[in-house]
């Protein structure tokens, strides 16, 4: 499977922002710029969330123990940061650092790869050499297709070798999604949330499936917002599924709504 490199995109005004200036004023301001700036890589490959774990007694304590960092420091920092809408607390076990989903980089390794190669084309056919084949542009799509292959191999693909014609084993996971609802495309939708967890090295247990299904049943029992709901963390690689918000539900409303009135006019 290809591997995913990550990085922080820092804005050139990032010290000048007056949130920044404020903490590096205060004693020990530069040690908490660190810690800040530490937090937001750790989070990175999680799109700006933090978890609580409960390895340790509170959340800072936690952070602390995994930044190498002294627990009232992060304590305070963390405090600070909530203070000046760089945080929010989405649960007890669940913080989001405000700017770091719009300033996420990634890439593959292939795709660095096939950068590079390139690279080093546009470099021969300047200099006047003859580039015979010419390689298809480097995108996340390239990426996308790559760990898509891993997934249907790791999740739901088993392929008995010693057969001559290839069939499809139902799993586990299969099962609780197939008892779950008969909606076709509420079926694919959850799969599709499944592989997205795979993809960010958040892959999903049984156990954690069945919790989740259970949530997602809690949250709306109406299948056309469950797969709102499910796309909504998809698209945002998120790892868990959260309410839409109120635009969304009207907007279904509004569609479920005009269902039934055409509905009536055909019927008359």
């Amino acid at each position: 499977m290809a591997k995913v490199y990550y990085w922080l995109k820092l804005n050139k005004d990032f010290f000048k922002g007056k949130e920044i200036k404020k903490l590096r004023k205060i004693a020990g301001g530069d040690t908490y710029t660190i810690i800040y700036l530490k937090l937001q890589l750790l989070s990175l490959k999680d799109e700006g969330k933090l978890y609580f774990d409960g390895i340790e007694e509170t959340f800072a304590e936690e952070l602390a123990l995994e930044l190498d960092e002294d627990s009232d420091n992060v304590s305070f920092v963390l405090m600070y940061l909530k203070k000046c809408g760089l945080l929010k607390e989405i649960s007890d076990s669940e913080l989001l650092l405000n700017e770091v989903p719009t300033s996420i980089g990634k890439e593959t390794d292939k795709a660095q790869l096939m950068r590079n190669k390139r690279f080093k084309n546009k470099k021969l056919i300047e200099s006047g050499n003859n580039v015979t084949e010419e390689l298809p542009p480097v995108t996340f799509c390239y990426t996308e297709i790559e760990i898509e292959k891993e997934i249907e191999k790791d999740i739901d693909i088993d392929i008995d070798i010693n057969k001559k014609t290839k069939k499809r084993k139902i799993t586990s996971i299969d099962s609780l999604i197939n008892n779950y609802t008969s909606n076709e495309e509420l079926r694919n939708t959850l799969v599709d949330f499944i592989k997205m967890r795979k993809s960010i090295k958040k892959p999903m247990t049984d156990r954690a499936l069945q919790i989740m299904l259970k949530k997602l049943k809690g949250l709306s029992e109406n299948e056309e917002i469950q797969i709102k709901i499910l796309e909504n963390s998809i698209e945002h690689c998120w790892q868990g599924i959260f309410e839409l918000k109120e635009d969304h539900k009207n907007q279904t409303t509004i569609s479920n709504n005009k269902k039934q009135y055409d509905a009536f006019q055909f019927d008359e």
